[in-house]
């Protein structure tokens, strides 16, 4: 597969929403990104991680997938908020804890600017995160970012050992499951 034809979003998660634990709101909204079209390629295990900024905030559920979609970067941005919001997604306070968080870590190798819906390729931050990059490394051993050219592996080198040592697998790979009305 060419690293430079795929898309990847990271998913996170570290409060429960309507009863779900949050590696099991990742499955579910994984479900609903292919009810809205999104195919789902491949998905990572979940990463218990620190929460970040704060480690005294609950611990986050993360994840990577690689989806297929015919819809455009922005498009897809839209999408990622929408579903956020079906999963009660509160946005106020950057960096706060959340049910859902989905970031559009990689769209085909593109390379741009903040335009006027926001977005800019690759995720600005998403090459110093070991929360991306370690779950990221499970379904793309062979990615590398579109504006350094770095490897994954280089990229996880780079990370502090302890924000290594803070992230660690916590159970099987994701897969999507079916929403119910009313999430």
């Amino acid at each position: 597969m060419n690293r430079h034809q795929c898309i990847y979003i990271a998913l996170g998660s570290n409060q429960a929403h309507m009863g779900k634990t949050p590696a099991r709101t990742l499955c579910f909204a994984l479900g609903e990104l292919v009810r809205r079209g999104v195919q789902i390629e491949a998905a990572s295990r979940p990463w218990r991680t620190p929460a970040w900024p704060d480690p005294s905030d609950p611990p986050f559920s993360n994840a990577c997938a690689r989806v297929a979609t015919g819809l455009g970067p922005g498009a897809l941005l839209d999408v990622l908020h929408e579903v956020e919001d079906v999963f009660g997604r509160a946005r106020g306070q950057r960096n706060a804890p959340r049910t859902l968080d989905l970031d559009l870590i990689d769209y085909r190798g593109e390379v741009s600017g903040q335009g006027g819906d926001g977005l800019i390729l690759p995720h600005p931050r998403a090459a110093a995160r070991s929360f991306v990059l370690l779950p990221l490394r499970e379904i793309a051993p062979d990615w590398r970012d579109p504006v350094s050219g770095l490897d994954i592996d280089r990229l996880v080198a780079r990370l502090g050992a302890k924000d290594r040592a803070g992230a660690r697998p916590d159970g099987p790979p994701l897969a999507p499951l079916a929403v119910q009305h009313g999430a």
